[in-house]
């Protein structure tokens, strides 16, 4: 339908004059209907650049019911669909100006500005897509869904990491309660979510948080493969195989502790299925967990195929440091299991490093306090029994003392159940 630029206007001015009248004596029926109207013959005739005018004045008009600010955007945001780019653009503007700062178009929004953001992307301005974003606090939104809600605070962890600004996209990710995504209907939001971690914990070389990021979305393709589809940006792979792979290796890399010992045993048996698909890695995991020599040279574990070990991602050189460092220290606190004293020498003779090595590597391990030695540099020697201290000796009687009277409190218990019993 073509309407003359003069009966256009005409057509205008009179639904403008209905509208004023309507809005005036309150009668919102009326107003909800002219404002329909207005918009309906904007985008009949195309004219995209009065509808964006009018919707702007609108909105500003004394007294003008929230009911018709909202048909107005949901209107707008129904035909943005079928604008070409530089009209969209436009009227993105203009739906933005009328929605800022009210809480009941909060949800249109936050819509706006994520497409505004994408255009952004896909020319290549990061740096303004990401300003745009960080403004938007989706995570106040009562009235947006959970999945788009999550989605949009995915969307602006990605933006982070393409923009390099690590300490923000931390900030972000902190928007996100772990247990609001522990959800099999939004496992793949989980698994996306968990990726983006993983890219900022392997920046930062945490191996723990690292470790547990891929435990994560292990847990969910361990209940359903078919997650493996799920499509991560920056070429992030969420293939079964390959994370547990990095999961087991994330958790070989971090410093030794119990809880670390305790993660390697549970993949040993948790997923032992499908470790025998990895059966080098699998090797691994068991001479970690055991209590003989393990080979100081990564080579020779045949492990340098594995994706943290990629000269595509970042820190791989740091990393096959650290590991062929947990397999130094490995070593170490098996001399302490069997030896109450032993050479120099004969520690670099058995797992083939140099004495100077050998003294930094046990130095780290003191100071982390996950060794308890001290090195005769005269003699050659790591003595491995030191002397306690009064306070120490005190303390380990006191603990003696206890077990004892614990046991003969638990023998005594035990009687009396006897006697009960026969009496």
């Amino acid at each position: 339908m073509i309407i003359e630029e003069n009966e256009f206007d005409k057509q205008i001015d009179d639904l403008l004059n209905k509208e004023k009248t309507a809005r005036l004596a309150n009668n919102l029926v009326e107003t909800l209907k002219v404002t329909k109207q207005i918009a309906n013959l904007c985008f009949v005739t195309k004219q995209y650049s009065k509808f964006n005018e009018l919707i702007v004045s609108l909105s500003k008009k004394r007294g003008q019911p929230k009911k018709a600010q909202i048909e107005l955007v949901q209107m707008a945001m129904i035909e943005l669909k079928t604008l070409p780019i530089n009209q969209k653009l436009e009227m993105i503007d203009a739906i933005m100006k009328v929605c800022e700062k009210k809480i009941y178009l909060e949800v249109e929004y936050a819509r706006c500005v994520l497409m505004l953001t994408q255009y952004k992307e896909d020319d290549n301005q990061i740096a303004d897509a990401a300003k745009i974003l960080q403004e938007v606090q989706v995570e106040t939104y009562g009235s947006m869904d959970k999945r788009e809600k999550l989605e949009f605070i995915l969307y602006q962890m990605k933006i982070m990491i393409k923009k390099l600004d690590y300490v923000r996209l931390f900030i972000i990710s902190k928007k996100i309660e772990p247990k609001n995504i522990e959800d099999d209907n939004i496992a793949d939001l989980k698994i996306i979510y968990y990726s983006f971690l993983v890219i900022y914990y392997r920046h930062e070389n945490n191996y723990q948080e690292t470790a547990h990021a891929y435990s994560k979305i292990l847990e969910s393709l361990h209940k359903n493969r078919q997650l493996e589809a799920t499509k991560v940006d920056f070429n992030f792979k969420i293939d079964y195989n390959t994370v547990l792979e990095n999961y087991a290796l994330y958790t070989i890399l971090s410093q030794y502790s119990e809880e670390k010992q305790k993660q390697l045993q549970s993949i040993a048996t948790t997923y032992k299925y499908g470790l025998e698909a990895l059966p080098n890695l699998q090797q691994l995991i068991q001479a970690f967990l055991g209590t003989e020599l393990i080979s100081t040279e990564p080579q020779t574990h045949n492990i340098q195929a594995a994706e943290i070990f990629d000269e595509s991602i970042e820190n791989n050189q740091q990393r096959y440091k650290d590991f062929r460092r947990q397999l130094i220290h490995h070593n170490l606190r098996i001399f302490q299991i069997y030896y109450d004293s032993v050479y120099l020498n004969r520690i670099t003779e058995l797992i083939a490093i140099s004495t100077e090595e050998l003294e930094e590597e046990i130095c780290i391990m003191m100071d982390q306090k996950l060794l308890k030695c001290k090195i005769d540099r005269i003699k050659g020697i790591v003595d491995y029994q030191l002397k306690k201290n009064e306070n120490d000796v005190l303390q380990e009687w006191g603990d003696n003392v206890n077990k004892v009277l614990n046991l003969i409190d638990l023998t005594s218990n035990l009687i009396k159940r006897e006697e009960e019993l026969f009496l």
